[in-house]
């Protein structure tokens, strides 16, 4: 703000004795010259000879005023007001004392007095509005440098000191405004295109600020307020990298400017410049040992190189320093949760929600950490209670869905993940959790859909094009899934788990020879889990082709390499069952599930096992689970139709197939089944057509038992 100086005035005076005029004259003369001291000395003698002129207390009170003492200048302005109430310059200068005083109600006063007596003079209103400035009066203060400016509209001063009232007012739109006016008629002025600057920051609009800084620094290239401040423009717009160049300018013209390490520390955590962002940290402790906050970020980018301990370590000093510090204990929690120290965690996390039960990320992270601790209802209970109070955290709805589906509610974890993609459609993770649950769901086109979406946003990604080739094979969508693995493969050409599933896909094109190949390419890259996995799709391929020997040879080598195998377990239990070995088929099933409980799909198949040895209580079971389950899925009616065909119970079985068929009528299965249904029941002809259709669509066990019944 403009600095008030008071100018000497002189003043005619008048003697009340020869003695005291020649006072009077020599303190003016002296005052001319500059000479305060000796100037109040002779002011001083005129008033002892004559107590009552306020001339003489005038004039003094300006010298006291020019030497900064303001006391004594009130209490000379006040004498002459008491001599002379009508002295309307004593008001004025009296407000200007005081308000150097900082007693700036009392100068408001005193101003509006002045005003009073001269209400065209614009410093007045111009002084009046600084001082109610300084108390907060920052409407009050625009009305006064309004009223100035309505008298001298071409002053630039008035429009700058305005916009900074409006910006202390928080009206930055109506402070660019006023420093949009100020610089036309004050070109080039660095003070002001700073102050436009910082305003333009404050309603976001960024790219102007940093114009404005650029030509404040063009102005003045040692601003380094202005390339810090630039620094924080570009690092509101996202720019990182910039923002971090710009604070190193920064710090190298003024080492000693406060924050800049841990500003510019925070611009490469930003950037995920982990490594770099670390010693700045380290510097900014150097220089501010006692500030949490850059302990808890230090640990934060710790966290971020998976450097879990480290990070601990720095998110304990942070709590040492503020035991209130919520944000530390959570990511201390969250790291704690990362290297499986759940207590710790859960610990760590009610401490931060007992420091702040308003802060919905401790919520989530408790919700987080519980899931993990298989307390699926506490975790239920936190993950609701954020998404209640309405959080755009897409997060929470991704882990809320993420535990529905775990506890088999698929169409409340899809619609959790629908809510995500809703708030952040960008977040390519929501996609691949929410493929994942439609794989589970049987819902396989939905599935592709969403893997598509994740290669067309990051067409590198090999584990993606994986994901989508294993949905295609499950859609039988078979060309379309040797295209995605071949790109898997240009990708990882040595991931040995892309030509087992290439040999699965070419199994559906019936392309049985380069199947093979694929499989034995999966065993020659020798990693035991996948090479388990490429004996044992071997085997399923073999099957297909009705090599049954081949295929449980296949199997038992599979199983051999990892007992823990669920799907080699699966596909021997289905050649048994092809083969008649009902009671053999039923353990594998067992052993399957034994294996892994979320392969849910085998209950249905168990279910059929069981109804050919006659189990019908674990039959009943194990249908009723999986129709449960998967309430959309044609399979399990499909099997247990089967079931019912076995026991001679017609009309179930017709009440199944008819579901399936509802629910997929394009499914050559149900053709199948309701094929081998109709011989049962004796309706050859019926029998032929849904058999013939069957192998229409590509069912050569449909094809196989058309041949025998169909002559």
């Amino acid at each position: 703000m403009k600095k008030l100086l008071i100018a000497f005035i002189l003043l005619p005076c008048f003697a009340f004795a020869q003695t005291a005029d020649s006072f009077l004259q020599s303190g003016n003369d002296k005052a001319n010259k500059k000479d305060y001291e000796g100037a109040i000395a002779d002011f001083s003698k005129s008033i002892t000879i004559n107590a009552k002129d306020p001339n003489a207390f005038f004039y003094r009170a300006n010298a006291y005023e020019n030497t900064h003492n303001d006391t004594a200048a009130v209490h000379d302005f006040t004498i002459v007001i008491s001599l002379n109430p009508a002295y309307a310059n004593a008001y004025y200068y009296r407000a200007n004392a005081e308000s150097n005083a900082k007693n700036y109600t009392a100068a408001i006063a005193d101003y509006d007095k002045a005003i009073a007596a001269t209400p065209t003079n614009a410093d007045l209103y111009h002084y009046r509005a600084n001082s109610k400035s300084n108390t907060g009066d920052y409407a009050g203060a625009v009305a006064d440098f309004t009223k100035a400016i309505e008298i001298t509209p071409n002053d630039a001063d008035l429009y700058e000191y305005r916009g900074l009232a409006k910006t202390n007012a928080k009206d930055n739109k109506g402070a660019i405004d006023d420093y949009d006016i100020a610089a036309k008629l004050k070109p080039n002025n660095a003070d002001l295109i700073f102050y436009r600057a910082n305003s333009k920051s404050s309603v976001g609009d960024y790219p102007g600020a940093i114009r404005d800084f650029d030509e404040v620094i063009k102005l003045d290239p040692k601003n380094t307020r202005a390339i810090f401040y630039r620094a924080n423009a570009k690092l509101n717009m996202g720019d990182n990298k910039a923002a971090a160049d710009d604070y190193a300018l920064a710090q190298n013209a003024d080492p000693k400017l406060a924050n800049v390490y841990f500003y510019r520390a925070n611009a490469l955590n930003n950037a995920k410049d982990y490594k770099g962002a670390i010693p700045l940290y380290d510097k900014a402790t150097e220089k501010d040992p006692d500030n949490p906050t850059i302990f808890l970020y230090r640990g934060k980018a710790k966290a971020n190189l998976d450097d879990k301990p480290g990070a601990i370590k720095d998110f304990d000093e942070a709590i040492e320093l503020n035991p209130r510090y919520a944000e530390a204990w959570q990511d201390r929690a969250h790291a704690k949760a990362d290297i499986h120290d759940l207590a710790g965690a859960r610990a760590d996390i009610d401490s931060a929600i007992a420091i702040d039960s308003t802060d919905e990320n401790g919520y989530f992270e408790r919700g987080r950490i519980k899931a993990e601790m298989r307390d699926t209802s506490g975790a239920m209970t936190d993950l609701n209670h954020v998404i209640k109070a309405k959080t755009t955290n897409e997060n929470v709805y991704l882990t809320r869905g993420n535990l529905r589906s775990r506890m088999n509610d698929f169409p409340g974890a899809e619609m959790d993940l629908n809510s995500a993609i809703k708030l952040n459609p960008a977040n390519t993770s929501t996609y691949l959790n929410r493929g994942n649950l439609r794989m589970k769901m049987k819902d396989y086109l939905g599935s592709v859909t969403d893997f598509q979406r994740i290669v067309t946003d990051d067409p590198k990604d090999e584990r993606a094009y994986v994901q989508l080739g294993n949905a295609l094979i499950l859609s039988e969508q078979y060309s379309s899934a040797v295209t995605a693995l071949n790109t898997a493969a240009t990708i990882k050409p040595n991931d040995a788990n892309i030509y087992v599933m290439l040999g699965q896909a070419k199994t559906g094109l019936n392309e049985f020879a380069a199947a093979m190949a694929d499989y034995s390419k999966a065993i020659k890259l020798d990693t035991l889990p996948i090479r388990s996995r490429a004996y044992a799709s071997r085997a399923y391929t073999k099957s297909v082709m009705k090599n049954y020997d081949g295929a449980l040879k296949d199997i038992d080598t599979a199983i051999k390499i990892n007992l823990n195998d669920d799907e080699a377990f699966f596909y021997r239990a289905n050649i048994e069952m092809k083969q008649g070995n009902y009671q053999n088929a039923a353990d594998d099933y067992n052993s399957t599930l034994f294996l892994n409980l979320d392969n849910t799909k085998v209950y249905a198949y168990r279910g059929l096992a069981e109804a050919m040895i006659e189990d019908t209580a674990a039959m009943n079971a194990d249908f009723n689970y999986a129709t449960k389950i998967y309430p959309k899925d044609p399979l399990t009616y499909i099997k247990r139709a089967e079931a019912k065909t076995y026991f001679k119970d017609y009309t179930g079985a017709q009440k199944d197939l008819k579901t399936a068929m509802e629910l997929n009528p394009n499914d050559r299965d149900v053709y199948f089944a309701q094929g081998k249904l109709k011989i049962a029941m004796g309706d050859k002809t019926g029998a032929c057509a849904d058999l013939n259709k069957a192998a229409a669509m590509g069912s050569e066990d449909a094809a196989d038992l058309a041949k025998t019944n169909c002559k």
